[in-house]
């Protein structure tokens, strides 16, 4: 019995919480960046959460096709970008959504062209965020890509490329930083159903994982509707311009990885 007893605590301690876990995320300014202060939106709102949930918690940052590839058992981000398949608590903490950056002295596009209005044209992309460029090929634009948002915003005002594909607000960011005289010049196109979640990701098969997720699904709620959550939001859209949809996303998005989370 004594020796049962002792593998019985053995093994609760080893399905505890570790005391601190580490997230894994991509350089996305505003969303996720070690440069912003509380490393950007998603990056507040993590803290928020984990505050809540009393998760102890680091960032660590990859580049997008490492990040894609990761097998690790905390991750930020969008979960339909990670290749490798596990056993995933998902829970959402945000939308984005993704847009056709133009710059207008080169194309002057005020609405969302068919995609076969845009044969011959060059498309940029990050590098590892396109899964599929056969579509895109098939309909007669070339796909060329780049390390960075930064790039393909100045390949696009330097007109190497005709149009790139990026996160609205990132694009949004990066050129108000880039180019504060010149934000006129470019159009952003929102894309319609883009809309991603920003979520935590937890591999529950790991030691100690599923607690965590516990932790984090017993706080999010309140953090959710938490007048803290608004404000950190504000940052990013402006007072009393938050998407009137974004509690129904979030929802959304709730229900449809709780049916396919920790299978």
């Amino acid at each position: 019995m004594a020796l049962l007893a002792c593998c019985l605590a053995v093994s609760g301690r080893a399905a505890e919480a570790p005391a601190t876990i580490v997230f894994q995320s991509t350089d996305t300014p505003p969303l996720w960046s070690p440069s912003l202060p509380d490393d950007g939106v998603g990056g507040a709102i993590l803290r928020l959460l984990s505050a809540n949930a009393g998760v102890a918690y680091a960032l660590e940052y990859l580049p997008v096709k490492r990040f894609r590839q990761s097998r690790a058992p905390y991750i930020v981000g969008d979960p339909d970008i990670l290749v490798h398949k596990r056993p995933r608590a998902v829970l959402p903490i945000g939308i984005f959504r993704s847009a056709f950056f133009f710059y207008r002295p080169h194309h002057d596009i005020h609405a969302l062209p068919g995609i076969r209005a845009l044969r011959g044209w060059t498309l940029g992309v990050l590098r590892g965020t396109l899964e599929n460029p056969a579509y895109f090929l098939s309909n007669g634009l070339q796909v060329e890509e780049s390390d960075s948002i930064e790039s393909l915003l100045r390949m696009l005002k330097r007109g190497r490329i005709d149009v790139c594909i990026l996160v609205d607000a990132a694009g949004q960011y990066m050129i108000k930083r880039l180019f504060p005289d010149e934000q006129d010049r470019f159009a952003a196109i929102p894309i319609p159903g883009s809309e991603r979640p920003l979520a935590l990701m937890i591999d529950v098969s790991q030691p100690g994982a599923r607690a965590v997720a516990e932790r984090y699904r017993g706080a999010l709620r309140r953090t959710l509707e938490s007048r803290q959550y608004a404000r950190i939001l504000e940052g990013l859209y402006g007072k009393g311009r938050m998407p009137p949809d974004l509690p129904r996303l979030l929802q959304r998005f709730g229900r449809a990885y709780a049916t396919e989370q920790e299978r």
